[in-house]
This record gives structure tokens, sequence and C-alpha cells, in this order.
């Protein structure tokens, strides 16, 4: 189970960073294309034309790369440092407020796609070139800033979009894979508990859960109850004649005969080995015999129909009154069982 958790684990990361890159390329290509249409519609074939062109052909190239490749991780840093090292710091430089929310971008996707070790250290030479660009804008303004009314709106608009698509797009990406962890974390929250609580062959409960529940029951004024102790008979034998396969479907066919059988009535457990226990939560012995006849009944059904011979079982039952101990009444009944094996087995004994 551990190692399947583990491998559910890995290819959730895999498919999360596939997902993140796939968001990455594209974003960042189509806003190159955008931007590189809409610098040769304002300047012409000048310099930020020149620069995002550049870009966006490193850009697609480490992005084929990747995709081809699905090892992703160091092109999606390379993109990155174009982006938020080169391209995004010369986009305010050029054009100023218009273009801020580009630093914002780069930053966000600095904290997404680094590595988690040098993270802290990248963002803080991010900051400093962003701070440092920011006051020479302000102390040397570039050429570029000299646009009209409707220059300035559409460069504003269009940096507004591609930044507000792909931090939606990323963030979105964040919150699906975190839903999907939680899922996946409280489906083994629920396995854990599971396999703490069952005997992972039958599915019935085991031992410990059998123990703690009948002492809770103990603890309960007047509560009276019955349970049975049942071992399948000459076990050894069916292993030996039809093999240790047959011998555990004999048991997952025993535990499913008393999982239905005791539906609404009590708990049933394996107790070890062949042994099973019921605990009946009323106190009705015609109940409890009827039960145990039933379980007898499905168990020779279901060896005659597989294996064409009779395989019983045997049981001793027991029933709890006001202050008696756990330990004697499992002991008691135990003695009981012995006695029905001892007497010809395929019965109980009260």
């Amino acid at each position: 189970m551990e190692e399947q958790e583990k491998k559910k684990r890995i290819e959730l990361e895999q498919d999360m960073s596939w997902k993140m890159y796939q968001i990455l390329t594209i974003t960042a290509c189509t806003a190159n294309l955008i931007g590189t249409i809409c610098n040769f519609c304002i300047h012409g074939t000048k310099l930020p034309t020149i620069l995002c062109g550049i870009c966006l052909l490193m850009i697609v190239t480490i992005g084929i790369a990747g995709w081809t490749t699905k090892k992703v991780q160091i092109p999606a840093v390379l993109i990155i440092l174009i982006l938020v090292w080169f391209e995004f710091p010369y986009l305010y430089y050029c054009y100023g407020d218009a273009s801020i929310v580009y630093l914002i971008l780069g930053v966000v996707g600095l904290a997404i796609f680094f590595p988690r070790n040098v993270v802290i250290v990248s963002f803080a030479v991010t900051l400093l070139e962003y701070l440092v660009i920011m006051m020479n804008s302000f102390e040397r303004p570039s050429v570029w800033r000299n646009m009209d009314e409707a220059g300035k709106i559409g460069t504003t608009l269009g940096s507004f979009v591609i930044v507000g698509v792909s931090v939606f797009a990323m963030i979105f990406e964040l919150l699906r894979r975190y839903e999907a962890q939680r899922k996946q974390l409280l489906s083994l929250s629920e396995d854990l508990e599971f396999a703490a609580h069952h005997d992972p062959l039958t599915r019935l409960y085991n031992r410990r859960y059998l123990v703690n529940q009948v002492n809770e029951w103990i603890r309960k004024p007047e509560k009276n109850f019955w349970i049975i102790l049942m071992d399948v008979d000459d076990f050894k034998a069916v292993n030996d004649t039809y093999g240790h396969g047959y011998g555990d479907d004999v048991l997952r066919e025993a535990g499913r005969l008393m999982l239905e059988e005791m539906l609404g009535k009590g708990i049933a457990a394996r107790f070890g080995g062949e042994e099973f226990m019921l605990v009946f939560e009323q106190d009705d012995r015609e109940q409890v015999l009827h039960s145990f006849r039933n379980i007898q009944d499905g168990l020779r059904r279901y060896s005659q129909n597989t294996r064409q011979t009779d395989i019983t079982i045997s049981g001793g039952m027991e029933r709890y009154e006001a202050d008696k101990q756990l330990d004697l009444l499992f002991t008691s009944v135990d003695r009981k069982l012995y006695s029905a094996k001892n007497n010809g087995k395929n019965r109980i004994v009260e």
C-alpha cells in the first residue's frame, strides 16, 4: 500500500509539473508573439521588436525541447530566467507603469517554477534588479515611453490581459493540484484507518479492534451479549490437499458469510489464523444459533460448489454477563470451541 501511494504521489507531481510547464510555454510564446507583432506595428524593426522576437525564438526553442523530452524542470527554469531577469525588466524600462504588471508576474513565476533550494536567493536577486531598473527608469526614461494616448492604453490593456490570463491559469492549476492532493490524503487516511482495524485477507475486523469494542460494551451497565469463537475444521488438511491459495479463498468466503450474517447484529472479526469471533450486540440466544448455522451451511455450499467436498466449521458460544472479566470470557469460549473440536467437529458448544 505504501509503494502504491508513493507511486500515485509521484505521478500526481509529474502530471502537475507537466501541466504547469504547458501553461508557462503556451502563455509565454503567445504573449511574446503578440508583443512582437504589436511592437512591429508601433516601432517597426527597432530594438523593442527585435528583443521581443529574440525572446520569442528562445522560448519556442526551449519550450519544444521540454515538450518533446517531457523533462521540464530545466527548460522551465530557463524560460523563467529569460522572462524574469531579461524581458520583464526591459519591458518596464521601455514602457514604464503600463507594463509594471509584468514584474508582478515575474515574481509569481519565480515562486512557482524555480527550485525550492534557490528560490529565496533568486527572489532577492530579482527584487534588487527590479528596484535598480525602476530607479534607473526614473532618472533616464526610455525613448520608447513617448507614445500617444492610444499606444499607452493599448500597452496597458495588453499587459493586463496577458498577465491576468497567465496568473489565472497558474493559480487555477495550483488549486486543482491542491484539491487532488487533499482528496488523495483523505483517501490515504481512510485506507490507513481501515488497515488499522481490519484483516487484509478477509476484510473482517481484526482482533485489536474487536477487543477494544468488547471492552466498550463491558463498560456499559447491565450490558449482556453473546460471543462465538469459531474455527474452520481441519484447515491444515484443506491447505495440504487443495493448496494455500484455495485455503485463502475459504477464509475469504467465511469472512464474506460472516459479514453478511452479522449486518445489523454485531461485529465479526478474524481472531487469528482460521479462527473467527462473532460478537452479538443483542442478548438473543436463538439468533446466535441461527447465525452460526447459516454460516455453516454457506461454507458447506461453497466447498461443494468449488471442490465437491464438505468444509465444516466448529464453534463455542458464551454469554457475557455484568462484571465478567474479558480474559475469562475468552478463556471460557475457547474451552467450548475445543470441546466442539474434540466431540466430532461441525458443531457448536454452549
